[in-house]
């Protein structure tokens, strides 16, 4: 049964519509309660009614009945002057039903597409988002990237490919030999420290503690009985050893604490000095452990770590591997949550491979790998999703005027890779509209870059990290040091977002168009 509320401006001509609709329901058999109030009596019955109809005298006050009724999920029409002049409750009760019929049918299509996404996607997503162990290395990785963004901008000044200005430069180049080996040449140690913070912070042990065991164990995995420390370890080769000697660093250390297994010292001993004693025994068990593993066994445990992920990281580093992983961003981001949830997986297999290729080129040999962070930058023209094309189609041909002023919203960020606006102002997110562009374009750009770099046709990335917030174009000149093929790829894939885009936006242009067309004139939309 619909409850119906008619409102005028006094109530009294209303009345008179309802007895025509009520006499129209019964002959109809439709079964309906129908009744008429004041403007001002609206806020007293919102709570009871189904649906509330305002005459057009009233069209200055549809908009504070909208708000007053959106709270309580009731819909809210405007009846057409003609109707309403000639006091037609037949034809107004019939194509209020009809209108509501309408809408129902679109929120169940639209409902079928989202219900999937929610009810089978999102708790996947939101399970990768809250996990311990994924937020432990995304947080462990990001801390170090200021650094890393540092050394690879020293390894480019060191090599660029122009000879002029490598000249100018070549004086300077132990300076900035120095700079990168000091930085992107540790990030292993880096990474051992940050696990051990980062870690302590999600499992509540001490954190200087944690961290300098953390680094004092990942050190000896490094360390060989003839020759000692093993410096080459300390970048790229070791980084996967600093996440796994992290670990278990830290939960040996949970474990200890929360079995109360440590020294006690009396009350009055300061702090520091009291922690430094309580980590002594899981200290001494986790670094002996460590040391019976390398040095007494001779156990090369970045070759048997790197042997271990190589399935993982050969999947990231292939062209269809890589194209999914750019796919499942945009799959992710499409349900409302930050693509980060599955770039914490692939994060560490990106910068190793970066770094390693910077030190394929200090080395004087070619880069080796495809898949880095610059290539993720490149591919992310405009943020996730490769929105730069949307939002220049948005700022610059659409003719609805919320999409116009979207666009010129969203053209600044999004030239610096930052689409929040775009993805949840559109909205992209949850929209069937853009879901092939905004989850598939991405995975046809990563295949086909990595693709074209592994057959010489663009040049691979020689800079492992770059500011994701280079603008689409620089990146492919910033990551190769200047090479003019990738340079050009990196142009025309903001041109490949732009047609891929495009009739997918011109969908969505008119719908919004013909909606403010329509909202233009006395809120037909609402008008039955």
């Amino acid at each position: 049964m619909k409850r119906i509320l008619l409102c005028c401006a006094a109530g009294m001509s209303s009345s008179i519509l309802v007895k025509k609709m009520r006499l129209a329901a019964k002959e109809h058999e439709i079964d309906v309660v129908i009744a008429a109030v004041s403007g001002n009596q609206v806020p007293l019955y919102v709570s009871k009614v189904d649906v509330i109809l305002v005459a057009p005298a009233l069209v200055y006050e549809f908009e504070r009945i909208k708000k007053i009724a959106a709270p309580y999920k009731v819909r809210v029409f405007l009846i057409g002057r003609e109707d309403y002049g000639q006091m037609n409750g037949e034809i107004i009760l019939l194509k209020l039903l009809n209108k509501i019929e309408q809408m129902k049918q679109e929120e169940i299509k639209m409902g079928s597409f989202t219900s999937i996404i929610e009810s089978k996607l999102m708790p996947i997503a939101v399970k990768l988002g809250s996990n311990r162990f994924l937020t432990i290395i995304r947080n462990s990785m990001v801390a170090s990237m200021a650094l890393l963004i540092i050394g690879s901008i020293a390894t480019l000044l060191a090599n660029i490919p122009y000879e002029p200005v490598a000249h100018f430069l070549a004086p300077a180049n132990n300076f900035f030999n120095t700079i990168s080996s000091c930085t992107t040449g540790v990030m292993g140690l880096f990474t051992a420290a940050s696990m051990g913070f980062y870690a302590s912070d999600e499992l509540g042990t001490k954190p200087f503690q944690t961290a300098v065991t953390t680094v004092s164990a990942f050190l000896i995995t490094q360390y060989d009985a003839e020759t000692g420390l093993n410096v080459a370890g300390f970048g790229s080769s070791g980084l996967f050893t600093a996440l796994v000697v992290g670990f278990t660093v830290v939960y040996t250390l949970h474990f200890f604490e929360e079995k109360n297994i440590a020294i006690k010292m009396p009350e009055g001993v300061p702090p520091a000095v009291s922690d430094s004693f309580s980590a002594l025994l899981p200290a001494t068990a986790i670094l002996s452990v460590w040391t019976f593993i390398s040095v007494v066994l001779g156990f090369d445990v970045n070759a048997q770590v790197q042997t271990l992920m190589s399935p993982v990281s050969s999947l990231i580093a292939s062209p269809w591997g890589y194209g999914i992983y750019h796919m499942l961003c945009g799959l992710v981001f499409f349900c409302g949550i930050n693509s980060a949830v599955v770039c914490n997986v692939a994060y560490p297999f990106i910068v190793a491979n970066g770094a390693a290729n910077e030190a394929a080129v200090l080395a004087g040999n070619a880069p080796i790998f495809a898949t880095t962070y610059g290539t993720d930058t490149m591919i992310w023209a405009g943020g996730t999703g490769a929105t730069i094309g949307l939002v220049l189609l948005m700022t610059f041909i659409a003719k609805s005027k919320y999409f116009k002023t979207l666009g010129r919203m969203s053209v600044g960020p999004g030239i610096f890779n930052i689409n929040e606006p775009v993805i949840f102002g559109a909205p992209i997110a949850f929209n069937p509209i853009f879901f092939i562009p905004f989850v598939f374009l991405p995975g046809l750009l990563a295949t086909s870059t990595v693709l074209l770099m592994e057959a010489g046709i663009i040049a691979m990335p020689t800079i492992g990290m770059v500011p994701w917030t280079l603008p689409p174009g620089l990146i492919g000149f910033f990551m190769t040091g200047g090479a003019i093929s990738t340079t050009v790829w990196s142009i025309l894939i903001v041109v490949i977002t732009i047609a891929v885009y495009y009739p997918f936006f011109r969908v969505a242009d008119k719908q919004q168009y013909e909606k403010e067309l329509q909202e233009s004139k006395e809120l037909d939309n609402q008008t039955i």
